[in-house]
């Protein structure tokens, strides 16, 4: 029997949405491989990005695979090699140690160059890009993947054999793919200011916890020779609810916490004060479809613990190439042969990303915030004293070190002797001012009661907070066996 195949016009072989670091990324590995490749950027570049402007050392990696470490913008950026770590009364300065693997210290770039000169470099290996152009919407067939876009006020159609979503935490791909709402149990709220003529030590980012802004971290990064990056990062969704206006959280940060007053010193805000979503990872949540794949911040690679996504992006990029390398080969396209990029993603970042979600999902409880405080001070008091300790917990939440050297016996014993002592030293100095020792009896009391009166109040919240724990507990271990078994079969 005759039969008859349709022979489809390919507009392109892959159309990526999106022009940020992961799609920049995955469209200059591609075109790097012959294939035909075009970026639909909804911008038009350089275009600016909120972010805290720091690029890890992985980060930093993959930028040097793609030759963007001996430009200009890279050269004259600021090398971080110390972290501050402050917390009430208290701070730690942790010097950085890079793992062997790793040629760079991570570096403060502002993603108004960085991205442009990620983008730049795609444009060199052939991606074509149209900027101003929207994605709409997309249609998968068996044999192709119809994608509906607007340049101003035309809209038209391309065709592709595969469709990246590289469009960012509000992605139009992933919103289709998954069929989706909006969902604020994974998100977090950013918020960046640049200040000019600052003062303190160019080396060296800040990081600040404070009781009102937890869980969340605000942040001074040096950028340049005189400028800075100062922002916060905060968990979206928290419970007892509280409306709090985010800037000012920002402005009465600056305004009233005396360690970061001496790094602006006599700086001044140079623009204004700029916020933005960011969606961090649902491990259950698919990345891949029929003929479609989501990268970076659109497949949810954020770390919650720091908000860092341009290592991620950078990663899944050159990852995601690698896997459609196959595809290209094989023409297949389906969705079992691309199922091949979760599971990278899930070897590769699953077990530190639940980790890390874990971690952050604890505090969104505030009715315990005295209780999570005290952990903050107890990890920033040891890192004082235990230069170690120090560089597994910042490694940690640049994506440095593994998760798992917080689960260390080693690890865990250090924080409890740290409590143990910072405990005898209160006991030791109360014991000379037995009514000081009334006094921070009655409070510790108010403290309990408050705390039992919030968590009885919201009981459903807190039984939803019980049970997200335990999943998370669960989805930790399970990541665990699987990185465990990975280990052993090498």
């Amino acid at each position: 029997m005759l039969t008859i195949s349709e022979k489809i016009h390919f507009d392109c072989d892959v159309l990526v949405s999106g022009a940020g670091p992961a799609g920049s990324a995955i469209a200059y590995h591609l075109a790097k491989m012959g294939l035909r490749v075009l970026v639909a950027e909804s911008e038009k570049f350089p275009r600016d990005k909120v972010c805290g402007d720091a690029v890890s050392p992985i980060a930093i990696n993959e930028l040097h695979l793609m030759g963007i470490t001996s430009s200009a913008i890279f050269k004259k950026a600021n090398e971080i090699t110390k972290v501050g770590l402050f917390v009430k009364n208290d701070h730690a300065i942790v010097d950085l140690v890079l793992p062997e693997e790793l040629p760079y210290h991570a570096r403060i770039i502002p993603r108004l160059a960085l991205d442009n000169s990620i983008f730049e470099n795609a444009k060199k290996q052939g991606a074509v890009v149209m900027e101003q152009t929207r994605v709409l919407s997309y249609t998968v067939f068996p044999n192709k993947v119809v994608t509906k876009l607007q340049s101003g006020q035309k809209p038209f159609e391309l065709v592709s054999k595969i469709l990246i979503g590289a469009d960012g935490s509000r992605s139009i791909v992933r919103r289709i793919l998954r069929n989706e709402t909006f969902d604020d149990d994974f998100q977090l709220i950013g918020l960046r200011a640049y200040y000019d003529n600052v003062a303190g030590p160019r080396e060296r980012m800040d990081v600040y916890f404070t009781e009102e802004n937890f869980p969340g971290i605000y942040w001074f990064f040096p950028e340049g020779e005189s400028g800075a990056n100062v922002g916060l990062a905060t968990l979206s969704k928290t419970f007892p609810y509280k409306q709090q206006q985010v800037k000012k959280l920002l402005t009465d940060h600056i305004a009233q916490n005396k360690d970061i007053r001496d790094r602006i010193n006599s700086g001044s805000l140079r623009d204004k004060i700029e916020g933005w979503p960011i969606t961090f990872y649902d491990a259950q949540k698919t990345v891949t479809g029929n003929r479609v794949m989501l990268v970076g911040e659109a497949a949810g690679l954020i770390n919650p613990l720091s908000g860092d996504g341009i290592q991620y992006a950078l990663l899944s990029a050159r990852w995601a190439s690698e896997i459609l390398a196959s595809c290209f080969s094989d023409d297949d396209f389906s969705a079992e042969k691309l199922y091949s990029y979760k599971k990278v993603l899930d070897e590769q970042l699953g077990y530190d990303l639940a980790f890390s979600n874990l971690i952050v999902h604890f505090p969104r409880n505030k009715s315990l915030l005295p209780v999570w405080m005290k952990a903050v001070e107890t990890l920033v008091a040891r890192a004082k004293e235990d230069q170690q300790f120090g560089e597994i917990i910042v490694g940690i939440s640049e994506g440095t070190f593994p998760s798992f050297k917080a689960l260390t016996f080693d690890f865990v014993l250090k924080i409890l002797l740290q409590g143990g002592t910072m405990g005898s030293d209160y006991i030791m100095e109360t014991l000379k001012k037995p009514s000081e020792f009334r006094t921070d009896g009655q409070r510790f009391f108010r403290t309990l009661q408050k705390i039992f009166s919030e968590m009885t109040h919201e009981p459903q919240n807190n039984l939803q907070w019980m049970s997200q724990i335990a999943k998370k507990l669960y989805h930790v271990s399970q990541h665990a066996v699987k990185a465990r078994n990975v280990q052993s079969d090498k």
